[in-house]
């Protein structure tokens, strides 16, 4: 497998070429599992390739490798070795997550996942149960709040800071899969969350939504009153604008900015050293605060190891449409979120690092396919943006199910020069490449059907699959190239 590293705002591999992924999270979030929840057998990595997915955001919690302090679950860790080896074997990269959500499990008391009790300080306070959606914990839970004070703040637990025995955490799995072909990288926390500072934020939206909603230019009272009077839910979310939202989150700005300079950064650049003083391989990934999500700036810097610019960092930004999780997904919207997305580009830019998305999607069925729209649109937007993206979630039997047929796509996988442009158009079934060849280099297209290809094209077939879908490489002289493959329909 080629190694992976950042140029700029691109991920390039040792030959030099632009690299794009696109694959799946898949997570074990359940508490005290004995290894990782899902059999990813050959069977798996068989399909997952076939399907033109190379990458997987592998997400673990700190729970199920240290559920005894300073006592790591070999067990489990046996559990990952197998999915490294078999990934390796098919060449699909892993992107360790150390995943979170309401920090803890806190012993089954929650809904949430990632710390284990030992390292969650909670100043008495007790977690609750959700009545409506888990994320309420973010906005009511104080026991939330107060576990992520302690771990921003370091507070020793037996002599022993919770942050430095998390970086410890992490130096543990660098030693072991550093080394590992199939490595893509590090991604340091999932959706890190303020704490107690969240108050003052979720003050400051909830002020911002109530001052556009009454007198904001961007809402269009009228519309709003009569659908609210209909009882048209779909044109109600509608009124809320993407541009709405960036008024709306305008507030919170200069809060998110106090915790990223001041906690996110520091958390970020000494997680990174500890990971660095065992490997040199793989990329480090920074996200962004929870509140992020909605669109809300980023002012992280990059991420630093002994005061030096780390070299292989990238950014990997989340969002969702404001209804996820709930029944009203289906109404999402795609130009909120792209809205949202847009902020993350000016972090991008802002950083000069290259980009996955970690998470979208959300959909809480793999079966239905009624927003299917939505998520044409978004995955459109990061091919206009040229990013990476890994879909949120897997839930066992989705390779068997209809939401391949929106993941599996015709997309470049390496460029040979520089990338101009490139798309699908869903109507016609073509897809274009704009590029400026190398006159090296191998160029490489997953096709995911079969095709016919412009008779400039001269390309081979590198692997073929039994659904008719294939990869192929294609060697141009050096200069400006436009690929177009017309796919059967």
């Amino acid at each position: 497998m080629d190694k992976i590293i950042t140029k700029e705002m691109r991920f390039v591999d040792e030959k030099g070429r632009i690299r794009l992924f696109n694959g799946f999270n898949i997570d074990d979030k359940i508490l005290s599992s004995p290894e990782f929840r899902y059999n990813l057998d050959e069977e798996f990595f068989k399909k997952f390739r076939a399907y033109g997915l190379d990458i997987i955001r592998l997400a673990v919690t700190w729970q199920n490798l240290e559920p005894e302090m300073g006592k790591y679950n070999e067990k489990y860790l046996q559990s990952l070795d197998r999915i490294f080896s078999l990934a390796a074997k098919y060449k699909v990269y892993i992107l360790l997550d150390m995943h979170q959500d309401l920090y803890s499990n806190f012993d089954g008391k929650s809904v949430g996942d990632g710390a284990p009790s030992w390292a969650a300080i909670t100043d008495g306070y007790k977690p609750r149960m959700p009545k409506f959606v888990w994320a309420e914990g973010y906005f009511f839970g104080k026991s939330v709040h107060r576990a992520f004070d302690h771990f921003w703040a370091n507070t020793p637990v037996e002599g022993k800071g919770i942050q430095d025995r998390f970086a410890s955490l992490w130096q543990m799995l660098a030693n072991r899969y550093g080394d590992s072909e199939a490595l893509f990288g590090f991604d340091l926390l999932n959706e890190p969350f303020p704490g107690t500072d969240s108050k003052k934020m979720f003050a400051a939206l909830i002020g911002g939504a109530v001052k556009t909603v009454l007198f904001g230019k961007e809402v269009n009272r009228c519309s709003m009153i009569k659908a609210f009077v209909r009882r048209d839910t779909p044109a109600l979310l509608d009124s809320l604008t993407g541009g709405a939202f960036k008024k709306i989150v305008k507030g919170v700005n200069k809060y998110a900015e106090q915790f990223d300079l001041n906690k996110y950064s520091p958390f970020l650049n000494k997680t990174a050293t500890a990971i660095r003083e065992r490997t040199d391989n793989g990329i480090i990934m920074m996200e962004q605060n929870y509140l992020c999500n909605v669109g809300v700036k980023q002012s992280v810097p990059p991420i630093t190891v002994n005061g030096k610019r780390e070299e292989k960092q990238c950014f990997g930004p989340h969002s969702y449409d404001i209804a996820v999780d709930t029944p009203l997904y289906k109404y999402a919207n795609a130009e909120r979120v792209k809205t949202f997305f847009n902020e993350m580009h000016n972090t991008q830019k802002r950083l000069g690092v290259p980009v996955i998305v970690g998470e979208w999607g959300g959909c809480s069925d793999n079966k239905d396919t009624s927003w299917f729209p939505h998520a044409f649109e978004l995955l459109d937007f990061f091919d206009e943006k040229q990013w990476s993206q890994v879909y949120w979630d897997y839930h066992g039997d989705d390779l068997d199910a209809p939401v391949m047929n929106m993941l599996c796509r015709t997309h470049p996988v390496a460029v040979a020069g520089e990338l101009i442009s490139y798309g699908f158009d869903r109507k016609s079934e073509t897809f274009t490449l704009k590029y400026v060849s190398d006159g090296k280099n191998e160029t490489l297209i997953y096709v995911h059907k079969p095709f016919n290809a412009d008779k400039g094209v001269k390309y081979k077939t590198v692997e073929a699959y039994e659904s008719g879908a294939s990869l192929i490489s294609i060697r141009a002289k050096q200069g400006e190239q436009t690929v177009t493959i017309q796919l059967e329909k």
